[in-house]
């Protein structure tokens, strides 16, 4: 266990930096450094050639950190991989710049990794938002059967709907008999993992054709098939700030990435050729009426469709190889997705659909709880969507006197705010509060 450990090192962590603000590095630094009391922990830093001047300062002021030089910047996985060839440690602590470790995090990482399975790859923090208070980043990924994998939880407040031991549909029993949540990944942003898992006989190093994002979704899928699972641990906690440094890049970058990473996924790992031809058929398409039609990101949609063309002799090369070491069903991966939602605007950062969001948080927590305040709120958000929807029955504005137009698909609907739905909502966390004013101010 973690407190009969000795100074030999039992965790590595791997941080990836490219032009990081350095405020922003220091502080994932020092709390990386923080958990090294509790946990020994050696950390490594790949700097994909800043050329800004940072990593002077952090071998100024952290010394103990070591630092690998790329000669130029090949991406987010190959420069991964460099770092876990460094690394012999049992376990590694993936962690993005623009996270930081909550005081005990690591050591709950650990000692949940320590009592799981043999065949538990790693576990997933609760990841908090650090730009909106009590909002959820991610526990754990989502891979939906449409392959546009996102973070579990997103967007959504944290009212421990997301907690361990009470939703039952996806407990997992390992070795130490706990009751832990299953998912079908952890988000590289933070994530403990076994290192062994990474050599080639397994299930092997981050596939270095993504340059940026899907690199965790496409290992998690491969660990899956070859039977092993990922569990939650929301009670290691760790402040992220979404996107805290690709954001600076352009918007036709990133969607470009997404749409050609999320084919290539697709094509290598999911098990069914039919479902592989629908996806990529239908993306594509799409791609093209985005194009020709609505006439938006001509140039990141016309890229990604002659890319994923010149790349698919080599992805389905690869497919073979993958599907020859498949146990397990994709079946599987897409059950833990059921009722699953993203609930964030990735353009502007923000917690999106925030109707829809409460009313999936609070029926959460009914079905964890059985508590009847949380079924009163649940029925008062779903009258809300009735009369955002159109569906009427709305009181008229006797307290609050806030009026606006409905969420989600109620386009032109005003939405009350009456007696009632204010009292019920009086003691609720401000972060229910404001996603509720969201909601009701951006339809």
């Amino acid at each position: 266990m973690v407190d009969e450990m000795d100074e030999v090192n039992l965790v590595a962590c791997v941080i990836v930096n490219y032009r990081s603000p350095w405020e922003m590095l220091k502080s994932c630094l020092e709390s990386v450094t923080r958990e090294s009391d509790a946990v020994p922990c050696r950390i490594i830093i790949v700097d994909n050639a800043s050329g800004d001047g940072v990593i002077a300062k952090v071998r100024d002021e952290f010394p103990a950190v070591e630092v690998i030089r790329m000669p130029g910047n090949p991406g987010f996985a190959a420069a991964v991989n460099r770092g876990l060839e460094k690394v012999d440690e049992p376990y590694v602590l993936m962690l993005n710049t623009d996270a930081i470790l909550a005081e005990g995090a690591l050591v709950k990482m650990v000692a949940a990794l320590e009592d799981a399975g043999d065949d538990v790859a790693g576990v997933a923090p609760k990841m908090m938002s650090s730009s909106h208070e009590g909002v959820i980043d991610a526990i754990g990924i989502v891979v939906p059967p449409t392959g546009a994998a996102f973070n579990r939880g997103i967007g959504q407040c944290d009212l421990g709907q997301y907690d361990s031991g009470g939703s039952g549909r996806r407990g997992y029993r390992g070795d130490g008999g706990g009751n832990r949540d299953e998912v079908a990944g952890v988000c590289f942003g933070a994530g403990l993992l076994k290192r062994e898992l990474f050599r080639p006989d397994k299930v092997g190093p981050l596939y270095e054709g993504y340059f940026l994002y899907f690199e965790d979704s496409d290992w998690c899928v491969r660990a899956i098939s070859q039977g092993y699972h990922f569990l939650t641990v929301p009670e290691a906690v760790v402040r992220h700030l979404h996107s805290g440094v690709a954001r600076n890049e352009s918007l036709d970058f990133k969607y470009g990435l997404i749409e050609l990473n999320t084919l290539k996924m697709v094509t290598r790992t999911f098990e069914s050729r039919l479902r592989v031809g629908r996806i990529v058929g239908s993306r594509c398409l799409r791609l093209l009426a985005r194009t020709f039609i609505r006439r938006r990101f001509i140039g990141p949609n016309l890229k990604t469709i002659a890319a994923y063309l010149a790349g698919l002799p080599q992805l389905l090369r690869e497919r073979r190889q993958l599907q020859a070491k498949r146990v397990v069903s994709d079946t599987r991966i897409f059950d833990m997705a059921r009722g699953e939602d993203a609930y964030f605007d990735t353009v502007a950062y923000h917690p999106d659909r925030c109707l829809d969001s409460l009313i999936d948080t609070y029926l959460r927590l009914l079905k964890k709880s059985g508590d009847p305040e949380a079924g009163k709120l649940l029925a008062a958000l779903c009258r809300l969507r009735r009369e955002a929807n159109g569906g009427g029955g709305g009181k008229a504005a006797a307290g609050s006197g806030k009026a606006a137009p409905g969420s989600g698909k109620a386009a032109g609907r005003n939405i009350i705010i009456d007696e009632e739905i204010t009292a019920l909502f009086a003691s609720e966390p401000p972060c229910v509060r404001e996603l509720l004013d969201r909601a009701l101010r951006n339809p």
